[in-house]
């Protein structure tokens, strides 16, 4: 029987909440994937109360023996010697009784969800674009143009594409810079023309001593000091005022200008970056007196406000039609790089960010590329590869520029992949948008017997497609759990591995190892 309890904790009284004999958890932040799932002798710590990080959190977390723990309010969680250490301002629900991890996960996801819509399927059904690794900072219309065109000209399909930071001339003058952008509207024609939707990056940042900056300033729309003055904030490009989006004014305002974006040049949408609770703080005075997760959290209220958006950053907006991106992975195959996808996109899922793309293609991370003397072609291809089964896949780098005729094939057969399992994709999004099932899963979400080893190297496509990437460079093989049943390889029906079993199963380059359940009947 599922029983719910309120638990009390305060910030100098911890909750303590044992964790059982082969029990295991997942939860409440995206990037930490990889150390999940959590055992009893796991050491651990999450504080979503001072939080510092880039990517999607929620205060919530899921266990294998039906156990669930989530809170309207942030928490600091530490785990030692066997057992969760909570402090918050407010309540804990604990759930338990539940049917495993998909049990606690959907049991949460009735209560603690947005459920009932999903973003547009352009999303799911082809290959995303975006300019940042090619252009950076020099964002222009020809060279946004001839992006396009080397799209269409090497056989990769149109979807969407995103043009990044420093289209516009200043943060906050949301228009097309008339130096870079001589004609935006003809080239967004242009764009639609060849199949494509458009979007732009946009942030909640204005540039200081800007003539918006001041009319903001001026009318009290700007977060401001315990002083009174405007705050001007540090963040990744450099020091910026910010918007109080709890004021009514400052919302309307910035929606009308985007609005007016999209009504003037034919945008169709908007890349929310920032918006990190980092760069709030508890001192700030906004007309809402929102924290700085509070500020998060409507950031991305803010955002479904457009139906095509994406955001990397996020919080307490569950099951909400957000298309959610992984935060920048490096070049690299391991930690932080390619080793990262499953296990951070198996964390979306749980967590009720399941619309999910697992960053761009080869990793957006731009540090770790300025520095390259070459591209690794193999990471490419197996990036891309581990990419075509997941909700979304976007390019960034441009194939055509960077690999040879046999990787460029690759990268061209993993989005055609994509495209081909565009309809279980789709079907599989819009049963999660009324139910809060994951699209992507992990495998104790279907097969609680599945060994640690395999949790965070292969993964379930709803119930009844299996997929293990490739994730180690030069490999010949590849170890894989089939659960029971009968599993068909998508790529040679001949295929069929009988299960419960290990297998070390032979891999090429062209290896995507993916297989379909057969029906018992």
């Amino acid at each position: 029987m599922i029983t719910f309890d309120e638990l009390t904790a305060s910030l100098t009284a911890p909750l303590e909440i044992p964790v059982l004999e082969d029990e295991e958890w997942y939860g409440g932040c995206v990037a930490d994937g990889s150390q999940y799932p959590l055992t009893r002798e796991s050491t651990y710590e999450l504080d979503l109360i001072h939080l510092v990080n880039g990517n999607q959190v929620a205060p919530i977390f899921l266990s294998t023996k039906g156990r669930a723990i989530w809170s309207a309010t942030p928490f600091k969680l530490t785990l030692a010697d066997g057992v969760f250490h909570i402090v918050t301002r407010g309540a804990v629900s604990m759930v338990t009784g539940a049917d495993g991890l998909r049990g606690a996960q959907q049991v949460v996801a009735e209560q603690a969800f947005q459920l009932g819509k999903m973003p547009p399927r352009a999303f799911f059904d082809l290959p995303q674009w975006n300019t940042w690794i090619e252009l950076l900072y020099q964002q222009n219309q020809a060279d946004v143009l001839k992006y396009a065109h080397g799209i269409a000209d090497n056989g990769f399909p149109a979807g969407i594409i995103m043009i990044d930071d420093l289209w516009a001339d200043y943060y906050g003058r949301w228009e097309f810079s008339a130096r870079k952008f001589p004609d935006p509207r003809a080239m967004i024609d242009e764009l639609h023309d060849m199949g494509f939707k458009v979007m732009v990056w946009v942030c909640p940042f204005v540039s200081a001593d800007s003539m918006e900056y001041r009319e903001l300033r001026d009318k009290q729309m700007l977060l401001r000091e315990p002083s009174g003055e405007p705050v001007v904030r540090e963040w990744w490009n450099g020091y910026s005022a910010v918007l109080d989006l709890s004021n009514s004014a400052t919302y309307d305002w910035l929606k009308g200008t985007l609005q007016k974006l999209q009504a003037d040049t034919g945008v169709d949408g908007f890349k929310f970056d920032a918006g990190d609770p980092q760069f709030y703080q508890e001192t700030d005075i906004s007309a809402g007196e929102l924290s700085p997760q509070q500020q998060t959290q409507l950031w991305g209220e803010f955002g479904a406000e457009f139906p095509y958006n994406e955001f990397r950053a996020n919080y307490r907006n569950e099951g909400a039609p957000l298309v959610n991106r992984l935060q920048d992975k490096r070049f690299e195959w391991g930690k932080d790089g390619l080793a990262e996808l499953i296990p951070d996109t198996i964390a979306q899922g749980l967590l009720g960010y399941y619309f999910s793309c697992p960053d761009m293609i080869g990793g957006g991370e731009i540090r770790s590329l300025i520095t390259l003397d070459h591209f690794d072609q193999e990471l490419i291809v197996r990036s891309a590869q581990c990419s075509a089964l997941m909700p979304m896949m976007q390019f960034s780098v441009a194939p055509w520029r960077v690999l040879d005729k046999e990787h460029l094939a690759l990268c061209r057969q993993a989005a055609k992949l994509h495209q081909q399992f565009a309809d279980n994709i789709a079907t599989l999004a819009e049963n999660a948008a009324q139910t809060g099932a994951p699209i992507v899963r992990s495998m104790a979400y279907n097969f609680a017997e599945t060994k640690r080893q395999y949790l965070n190297t292969q993964f379930m496509l709803g119930n009844d497609f299996l997929v293990a990437p490739v994730l180690e460079q030069h490999a010949t093989q590849k170890a894989i759990y089939f659960p029971a049943g009968q599993w068909q390889s998508i790529t040679g029906e001949a295929t069929i591995i009988t299960g419960p079993a290990e297998r070390q199963v032979p891999v090429t380059l062209q290896s995507l190892p993916a297989y379909r359940k057969l029906s018992s009947n």
